[in-house]
């Protein structure tokens, strides 16, 4: 039986998991199937870095303030930490694809936190990956390219690798005996407690 290529057409990300449509294409049998998914599982921090280096792009596509502080030579390199505090207040949640062959491009979804407190929501322009000489056109077209291949590495990672998070499991505390590193709590947590009450009665003995 004939394997599908598998192409993403566009994902989000909501509380760690992630929604993705894709293509199944088989070529021989020359049909397309459009998967739409609504994933559980935790996504990696590979993912949820990859959604992240979508922010300077995000944020120059849309002409925010904070474009300035980017060019070609750290468009598409980790923030420096001056950087970063600046575009802490931008996230990227999501991205479709559209076009093809030179007309191939990305629409980047996203919110900008206001200092009230309020989400405003951003939804970029469609933007070519080819622009980067276009008159008045994208300056990075080529980065954001990369940028998006790498969020589709990791979304089909995800998807067909079982490349998951690690979901963080809670102790469960059963009593409300006192916690202490070298002691089991249940056993010698109890025999301390009575301990400390002769020690009281000790003490008042004594007064």
């Amino acid at each position: 039986m004939e394997k599908p290529k598998n192409v993403i057409e566009k994902a989000s990300l909501r509380a760690d998991r992630c929604e993705v449509t894709y293509k199944e294409k088989y070529t021989e049998a020359n049909y397309t199937n459009e998967v739409s998914k609504k994933c559980d599982q935790i996504i990696h921090s590979d993912l949820k870095a990859a959604f992240a280096a979508l922010v300077p792009f995000l944020v120059t596509v849309t002409e925010q303030p904070e474009a300035k502080l980017f060019n070609r030579s750290n468009i598409d390199s980790v923030p420096t930490e001056d950087i970063q505090k600046e575009i802490d207040k931008y996230v990227v949640t999501g991205y479709s694809h559209g076009g093809s062959d030179e007309s191939a491009g990305v629409t980047i979804i996203g919110q900008k936190i206001l200092k009230s407190g309020q989400v405003l929501n951003l939804i970029a322009p469609f933007t070519k990956f080819s622009s980067d000489d276009a008159v008045d056109g994208y300056s990075y077209g080529s980065e954001l390219d990369l940028a998006i291949q790498r969020c589709d590495w990791e979304v089909s990672e995800y998807l067909f690798s079982e490349k998951y998070g690690v979901k963080q499991e809670q102790l469960d505390f059963e009593s409300d005996a006192p916690v202490d590193a070298n002691i089991e709590p249940k056993k010698k947590g109890k025999g301390r407690k009575k301990m400390n009450i002769e020690e009281a009665k000790v003490f008042d003995e004594t007064a």
